[in-house]
């Protein structure tokens, strides 16, 4: 008879749907954000979501609608429901394996081991399991700005600009006062030739960091490279407070001078432009 089938499927939904209804309270308690294997899932998803929705209209129109077309024709069978509430039990008994694993974060220790691992890769041009270390350890630490920073600096170094800028402006969201952050911004603006953006960070870190060589350099070289001589002129100064003896200051002062002049030299013209930047 035809309806013993339909019979049959409706008892085993109700099963299913029993089933999950005295679980459901279980899988509220579960956070499943505290699961590393799952925060990994969901850092690999959104890095991926990204990577296509950046590969251009067109090609994500595509994918998008050969997705709606399988939507349709799963929705066309009346097995979807039954599928669907299968597909949640499965996954709740996967949450309640899980939830009984060790979900502790890395230590410091830890990260730092993992963060060497991962360079070691990246000098060898391996960056797909490189890229996967910085991640375990985001999994494991959610607020780890080393780890979204290194990443950060992965991505430029494999000139993935736009996951870099994405990656380190999440981390400075997790830490804006971070120097090292704000430099790393720093350095992919000069990568891409925006110096005067470059400078935005590099204040910052120097507020910060005010007594960091290799920032005071770094700030001193953009200020100068992006016209700012009020900025030139802090830095030079702030390097003649940490290291009087620094054999770049010389350099810095006379490339000061000469760009100074030739302001003044513009400026004092008949047709300067009253809104350059000092």
């Amino acid at each position: 008879m035809t309806w013993i089938p339909l019979i049959l499927i409706l008892i085993s939904l109700t099963i299913i749907v029993w089933v999950i209804y005295r679980k459901l309270p279980q899988v509220r308690v579960v956070d499943v954000s505290s699961i590393p294997s799952e925060r990994e899932r969901q850092i690999k998803e959104q890095i991926i979501m990204k990577k296509l929705q950046r590969l251009g209209g067109s090609q994500w129109r595509v994918v998008a609608r050969g997705g709606v077309e399988i939507v349709k024709l799963l929705s066309r069978h009346g097995r979807r429901t039954v599928q669907k509430l299968y597909r949640l039990e499965q996954y709740y008994q996967k949450l309640k394996r899980s939830s009984g694993e060790g979900a502790h974060s890395y230590s410091d220790e830890i990260i730092h081991k993992r963060v060497e691992e991962a360079w070691e890769l990246i000098e060898k041009d391996e960056f797909i399991p490189a890229e996967k270390i910085f991640i375990d350890i985001i999994s494991h630490n959610p607020k780890s700005v080393v780890g979204y920073e290194n990443l950060g600096n992965m991505y430029v170094k494999n000139a993935q600009y736009d996951q870099a800028r994405e990656t380190f402006q999440f981390a400075l969201r997790l830490s804006p006062d971070d120097a090292s952050v704000n430099v790393s911004l720093a350095e992919l603006e000069i990568k891409l030739e925006n110096p005067k953006s470059a400078l935005s960070y590099l204040r910052r870190a120097i507020d910060k960091r005010s007594k960091n060589p290799r920032y005071l350099d770094f700030y001193i070289e953009t200020a100068l490279c992006a016209g700012s001589l009020k900025d030139a002129r802090r830095g030079i100064l702030l390097m003649k407070e940490v290291n009087p003896e620094n054999q770049k200051i010389e350099e810095f002062e006379k490339r000061f001078q000469e760009m100074k002049d030739d302001y003044i030299e513009r400026t004092s013209s008949p047709t300067a432009d009253a809104s350059q930047e000092e």
